[in-house]
């Protein structure tokens, strides 16, 4: 029976940490996509200038991921998959404007 229990609290504290690990990796993931994918426009001197990921609120990203892609954004997205946006809305989430007024 306490092995068992051990057991138990074992799976439960994986469930527990195993998400923030994934989620984790989805930002990490993101990260390589913003280098490889949005700073091929967005950089210093570049065609679109630099882009700060603290431009915006979480939810102003959110709402930025949410709706199709402008005209301008287009060919740069058709190189993303599904999950790949995703993960890039993480990593600019992690990074908003608001995020450390939120934490406290």
């Amino acid at each position: 029976m306490k092995k068992m229990c051990v057991s138990l609290g074992c799976l439960i504290l994986l469930g527990v940490f195993g998400f923030d690990l994934c989620a984790a990796a989805d930002w990490r993931e993101g990260k390589k996509s913003y280098r490889v994918v949005c700073t091929s426009c967005h950089k210093t001197r570049g065609d679109a200038g630099r882009l700060s990921l603290d431009s915006r609120t979480r939810d102003e990203w959110s709402v930025f991921f949410a709706q199709a892609p402008t005209p301008v954004h287009q060919k740069a997205w058709e190189k993303l998959d599904k999950d790949s946006i995703s993960s890039l809305e993480q990593y600019f989430r992690k990074y908003a404007k608001d995020v450390k007024e939120l934490s406290g």
